[in-house]
């Protein structure tokens, strides 16, 4: 029997960082890999996942083998008229809500707190005798200038000066530096890697302000290891979008161990990363940000 929807009292933080850090182990970095399946969404809603979400079912879909974006809940599935094939695993993704309670030092004032659970969606090749919509085919597009596209999109960016040996972004004069186009072997490492500066550029108290962001951050803190994986998944998302490989960026041994470290430490890390990642695409795409970024196509 497949499995159905899981609300068993495991930690959702874990669980998912745990999703990531074995495929790190195995010395896959998730965010670095050519993205198997672009453009991951709910096959009934039609809604694309975001945040977190993206990485966990692109890591699946890199795992199994399956080229088609598209994912359904067990009940999603029998509803289309189809049923996921006996003996198949569902892939848990995140789904957040928002409550609304009293504050505590202000009874009269309401906050909100998220509220955070997993559900199982199986990818539509898991399943049989699906009634939907025929895909629309995708048009041919050059990565690259779709990559242009989107650096010349990015309204009131940073000033970028292909003027240095090594890629960085300098917050108190909003400047990215970073080396010529022709120094790079590669042009998707090239754009992988303004990719990521762009998005540490998000942070300026003038775009998203990200908490911490212009405090001095010692290598390897908690802090410095945040605003890292945020330009790393905002990067990821940016390329996902433009078509661009980031596995042409180069990654060492000692890249995948320190991402080990840092998500051993903090299990919340990654989810929280994520979603601010998918913040600081969105704003150098124009985007509103409709939902979380860790929602994706919901759980029914």
């Amino acid at each position: 029997m497949p499995h159905r929807e899981t609300r068993g009292r495991s930690d959702p933080y874990q669980e998912i960082t745990g999703r990531i850090t074995r495929a790190l182990e195995r010395g896959t970095v998730p965010w670095r890999t050519p993205w198997h399946a672009r453009g991951h969404r709910n096959a009934r809603s039609r809604r694309p996942y975001r945040g977190i979400n993206t990485l966990v079912l692109q890591t699946a879909a890199l795992e199994r083998g399956w080229s088609d974006p598209r994912w359904l809940t067990y009940r999603q599935a029998e509803a289309c008229g189809g049923h996921v094939r006996r003996g198949e695993h569902g892939t848990r993704v995140v789904l957040w809500k928002w409550l609304e309670k009293p504050d505590p030092e202000d009874p009269e004032q309401m906050r909100r707190f998220p509220l955070i659970r997993l559900y199982s969606v199986f990818n539509v090749a898991q399943c049989e005798g699906l009634r939907l919509p025929r895909q629309a085919e995708e048009r041919c597009f050059d990565p690259l200038e779709r990559a242009e596209a989107v650096i010349a999109g990015y309204r009131e960016g940073p000033t970028v000066h292909h003027d240095s040996e090594s890629a960085y972004y300098v917050p108190e004069r909003d400047e990215v530096h970073i080396p010529e186009r022709a120094r790079f072997t590669d042009a998707h490492g090239y754009y992988a890697t303004l990719f990521h500066e762009l998005a540490h550029s998000t942070g300026h108290p003038k775009r998203l302000g990200r908490e911490g962001y212009r405090t001095a951050a010692r290598f390897g803190s908690e802090r410095y290891s945040r605003e890292e994986l945020v330009a790393e998944f905002a990067a990821a998302f940016l390329g996902s979008e433009a078509g661009i490989d980031p596995s042409r960026v180069e990654q060492s041994a000692a890249y995948i161990a320190s991402w080990l470290r840092v998500l051993d430490d903090d299990r919340r890390l990654v989810v929280v990363a994520a979603a601010q990642g998918q913040r600081a695409s969105d704003h150098i795409l124009g985007r509103e940000p409709g939902q979380p970024a860790e929602t994706g196509g919901g759980a029914d």
